[in-house]
């Protein structure tokens, strides 16, 4: 999906206010240029002699009220096109959220949150720049540049005029040679910024880990050499704007001294008048800031073609995960029956096969249980199931209907997912309980969070259900954690409940009394569990055992004793640890 740059959308799409914002700001400009033509009465006034009180208080009195109508047309002016860059600022950051929002997770796999966050704030800010002192300072030099070449022409001298200009054209050629390098030495700048955000973040993540090891001077090492890379980014981007302002500075100064050396022999000449010098100078001397800000503007714009050029890739990047056109709602709400039809699946990155012919029926309001050692499949067919990853078409039917054809919205909505990592939000227990738009009762809070066994917990914080968690509910243990998660899940009523190894951080007897509060709630609701510990699923209906992918072993509990196989194996060597703990 091809996007036009992100600044001509927002200029086109406010065409009026940036017009209402321009004019404002050129009658400032317009204003301001009127002083040199009074500075040039009252010069050629003292040199004759023929300036009264009268007219030397009706000039003062013209200066300020000049200077007054100035400020207020600049004043508003720029509120109006500052304000104009916040509201692109807001829209960008929406725009970029809602579009991570729709990413699937393949996308956040091979990104850092370094680099997300540098985009939302650092990326946006340079936006932001182009759109305030980028057009403020472009609408500026335009005028003042563009007026007072005319007035200095036609009102002073013409041929001092185009001697003045002569140097001025090799600021285009300066501004030519160096566009590239600021706009290479601007993205590598933004790419040092996320990679130094990235390992902050991993460091605040993994703060327990690294005290644990004693990382702490290997980790403020790495940070360094971050750090070091960061500054020599912005190092040579500073170069780069500092000398093409300095050689910019050079340029007006060469116009500055033609001015006065060859303005001084024509007013000795008596080509001019001393009025006129004053006029010409005090003309010249308004153009050199915005000739100055010339330089200014260049590198805003280049350094804001680099950022657009990165938010543009990512705001058109298609998820791997959406729905079709013409997908239709499933009438009367998801029931739950499920079925996979030789599945096999890998994942986007990888060449070998996670899962490997998969063909499994669970009927509606029953459960089943997934069992098998780390990598052997259960997580990536219960994330197929959400659709977090797109599994091969007709292979995962929900209620007889291919899953593909479901809305994403309707299907997520219809599962509650417990999944392996907890993660809490930095808001209330309350909250994170009653994750969804909507909201829900506190008489609903509390009853999840009995069946997940976490509510004599929760009642014993000072807040209770209003306690404030830390970042990610680093503030409760891995087992509370837990069964937050899990009542977040519960409280929903979902036609189809997947717990995915959600009970490996709590004791065997706090598990007990979960899954004797789970009878209930499963009842009548499509139930799939994965654990390790087969005390959490012997009671399923239907129990499969993967390895490598595939499916080896299928049956219910005592069958599957019976069968004498790896499931067996697994059931004998928990019970007797069980016995030597006890």
């Amino acid at each position: 999906m091809k996007i036009q740059p992100l600044f001509k959308q927002h200029v086109m799409g406010h065409k009026l206010r940036y017009a209402i914002g321009a004019a404002l700001l050129s009658m400032s400009c317009l204003l301001l240029l009127v002083i040199p033509q009074l500075l040039r009465h009252f010069t050629d006034g003292l040199q004759t002699l023929t300036l009264t009180g009268k007219d030397i208080m009706t000039m003062a009195l013209g200066i300020v009220a000049i200077g007054l109508l100035t400020a207020f047309f600049r004043s508003v002016g720029r509120i109006q096109l500052f304000g104009l860059a916040r509201e692109q600022e807001r829209k960008l950051r929406n725009d970029l959220f809602a579009k991570w929002e729709g990413l699937s997770s393949e996308y956040f796999n091979r990104q850092r949150i370094g680099d997300l966050m540098a985009h939302a704030v650092n990326d946006i800010n340079v936006m932001r720049e182009v759109s305030t002192m980028g057009v403020f300072m472009t609408i500026e030099a335009t005028v003042l540049i563009g007026v007072a070449l005319v007035a200095m022409a036609g009102t002073i001298h013409i041929g001092l005029t185009l001697l003045v200009l002569l140097p001025l054209p090799a600021l285009t050629y300066l501004a030519y040679r160096f566009r590239y390098h600021i706009q290479e030495r601007t993205t590598h700048v933004q790419e040092a910024i996320g990679q130094l955000t990235s390992r902050v973040q991993e460091f605040c993540a993994g703060i327990r880990v690294v005290k644990a090891y004693a990382q702490e001077k290997s980790e403020l090492k790495k940070f360094e050499e971050d750090s070091c890379h960061n500054r020599e980014m912005n190092d040579q981007l500073i170069r780069s704007n500092s000398s093409f302002s300095s050689l910019s500075q050079v340029i007006v100064g060469v116009s500055y001294l033609l001015s006065v050396v060859f303005g001084g022999i024509l007013v000795l000449r008596g080509d001019i008048s001393l009025g006129d010098f004053v006029a010409f100078n005090t003309y010249l001397t308004m153009l050199i800031m915005p000739v100055e800000n010339l330089g200014k503007v260049i590198n805003t714009f280049q350094r804001g073609r680099a950022v657009d050029i990165r938010l543009r890739h990512i705001l058109s990047t298609e998820p791997a995960v959406s729905d079709d056109d013409d997908v239709e709602p499933v009438a009367g709400g998801i029931r739950g029956k499920l079925e996979f039809r030789n599945l096999s699946f890998r994942y986007p990155d990888q060449q070998q096969l996670t899962l490997r012919d998969i063909t499994l029926t669970v009927p509606q309001g029953s459960s089943l249980a997934i069992v098998g050692k780390v990598g052997s499949g259960k997580t990536t067919l219960v994330q197929l199931l959400l659709r977090l990853y797109n599994p091969p078409q007709g292979t995962i039917f929900i209620d007889d209907r291919e899953i593909g054809s479901i809305p994403l919205q309707q299907l997520r909505e219809s599962i509650g997912f417990v999944p392996q990592e907890h993660m809490l939000f930095s808001t209330t227990i309350g909250n994170n309980i009653a994750f969804h738009p909507h909201g829900y009762t506190s008489e609903q809070i509390e009853e999840a969070a009995k069946v997940a066994q976490v509510h004599d917990n929760i009642i014993a914080f000072p807040g209770k259900f209003d306690t404030s968690l830390g970042e990610r509910g680093v503030s409760l243990s891995g087992g509370q954690r837990q069964r937050v998660s899990m009542a977040r899940a519960l409280i929903k009523k979902p036609s189809i409940l997947v717990f995915d190894d959600s009970l490996s951080a709590v004791d065997a007897e706090t598990e007990e009394h979960i899954l004797n509060g789970l009878k209930a709630v499963m009842k009548g609701r499509t139930t799939i569990i994965t654990s390790h510990r087969l005390s959490a699923i012997r009671h399923a209906d239907q129990i499969i055992v993967m390895d490598q992918g595939r499916i080896v072993e299928q049956g219910n509990h005592q069958s599957l004793i019976r069968l004498g196989g790896i499931y067996a194996s697994i059931y004998d060597m928990q019970t007797m640890n069980r016995e030597m703990g006890g």
